[in-house]
């Protein structure tokens, strides 16, 4: 290609992806339009770019290109001195911190590719099954790359994703198949909710999509694709994704002191990670965090009810204080609600949705964000009783459908999973692509739908 037009396809790559590709890097993108030019049935790649150009820019073109313009070449516990650090200093720390109290683990894998990343990151829990044997475990896997995602979602890997791994990997983990692939064992494959997400685009934290209250986020060779702004961009919502002293790894070569400055540095040997710390630490907050803790002030705590978590054990609420009935309207609290449940403060930000549900019963969208944060909770039956809810207002709410599919799906209840995406897929119908849905925090109706063929991709794989 000329130069005039890598600087052309540079620039539009920039600005409608966010991926950087300076003059360092024009062979690169060189290289991934020839690639394309072939795959989509272009004569050449002068053609192929010009042709991605001049279209205008839709989600599947960038899911399309997506797959030539990133690398997504990864294997299991690749860059592995960031698993040891894991599973020896992070995961430890946070059974100390919250053994018998708060017992959730959320960890987020942004950039998944192929799976290989968050599939080692359940392999390693599940090494440490004695000490999380009682713990609500969450980890999700995003990318942009829905070829990558269905991959992912198979399980199924040839001996090159595990090159420079111990054996012992192979041995307790996978079972070949009559291919000679490696397919990992169904009860790690469950411990994985892999779903499309655009780091650049879409909205987070977010409690419908499971971006909120994130103790640990893998983000690692996926930031050095984007321009500087939107590094900054996706790091800053990285940063409002992670509970107080949560922590952001990152690979060793994007290690930056301007990029990660909101983040406390920790050094390790061979390694640097960053963690977000305490309001304590920070001497200060937002104003929603400043709000909490003047909430803390007024009152004395006290225990809330028992609950029933998804593992069949129970549990009471954590003591919480006392939140301070509103002066204005009731729905002036919910933009709170949401903050102290992507902080990870479900407790507080459930009592004070009671108030708020109590004085506006007949709100489906007050009912679906309660379903929502019982559900982190883990407590899935009462979360299951306030969807019921929502779908006795509003028949049409449409993410109460696909919550209650998902629900179905983690108890092994195929009809109702089934019936309850066909009601989604049908009421998505009426709405156009980049329709921005009810009480979904910014998610489009074309988004939903992505999601949702991503849940019936799991379907299958979960049945058979």
């Amino acid at each position: 290609m000329s130069d005039a037009l890598l600087a052309r396809l540079s620039s539009h790559v920039a600005s409608h992806m966010g991926l950087h590709f300076p003059l360092t890097k024009w062979p690169a993108l060189e290289k991934a339009f020839n690639s394309a030019a072939g795959e989509l049935g272009f004569d050449n790649p002068e053609e192929c770019a010009n042709w991605f150009i001049t279209t205008p820019i839709t989600q599947e073109l960038v899911e399309s290109m997506a797959g030539y313009l990133t690398i997504g070449e990864t294997y299991f516990l690749r860059e592995n001195r960031s698993f040891e650090i894991f599973t020896a200093e992070i995961i430890p720390e946070i059974i100390r911190k919250r053994c018998g109290d708060k017992q959730r683990l959320r960890i987020w894998s942004a950039g998944c590719a192929t799976g290989e990343e968050p599939y080692s990151m359940a392999i390693l829990l599940d090494k440490m099954n004695n000490a999380l044997k009682e713990w609500n475990i969450f980890i999700l896997a995003t990318d942009i790359n829905p070829k990558a995602l269905r991959k992912a979602t198979d399980g199924i890997y040839t001996e090159w994703s595990f090159r420079n791994t111990p054996s012992w990997l192979k041995e307790n983990y996978f079972r070949k198949s009559a291919d000679g692939r490696l397919q990992l064992i169904s009860q790690i494959k469950k411990m994985v909710d892999f779903s499309y997400l655009n780091l650049v685009e879409d909205f987070y934290p977010s409690l419908p999509s499971g971006t909120n209250a994130m103790d640990v986020i893998f983000c690692r060779n996926v930031l050095m694709y984007f321009t500087p702004e939107f590094a900054r961009k996706v790091v800053e919502c990285f940063y409002r994704s992670l509970v107080d002293e949560g922590w952001l790894i990152v690979s060793p070569c994007e290690a930056s002191q301007v990029l990660f400055s909101q983040f406390k540095a920790v050094s390790f040997q061979d390694a640097v990670l960053y963690r977000k710390e305490g309001n304590g630490e920070r001497g200060k907050g937002t104003k929603a965090e400043s709000g909490n803790r003047r909430i803390g002030e007024r009152g004395k705590s006290r225990i809330g009810e028992t609950v029933k978590l998804r593992n069949g054990e129970t549990e009471q609420k954590e003591a919480v204080s006392p939140i301070p009935p509103f002066s204005d309207s009731p729905l002036q609290s919910v933009p709170l609600c949401r903050t102290l449940a992507n902080q990870g403060k479900l407790a507080e930000a459930l009592m004070l949705l009671e108030q708020v549900i109590a004085a506006d019963k007949l709100n489906p969208g007050l009912h679906y964000l309660q379903a929502m944060i019982l559900q982190e909770q883990g407590a899935d039956s009462e979360a299951k009783a306030a969807l019921k809810r929502v779908l006795y207002l509003d028949q049409k709410f449409v993410l109460a459908h696909v919550a209650l599919a998902t629900l179905a799906l983690r108890q092994g209840i195929r009809k109702d999973f089934q019936r309850y995406l066909e009601n989604a897929f049908s009421l998505l119908g009426g709405y156009q692509a980049d329709e921005i849905l009810p009480e979904s925090e910014g998610m489009t109706a074309g988004r939903l739908m992505k999601i949702i063929g991503a849940m019936d991709v799991m379907g299958d794989r979960d049945e058979s």
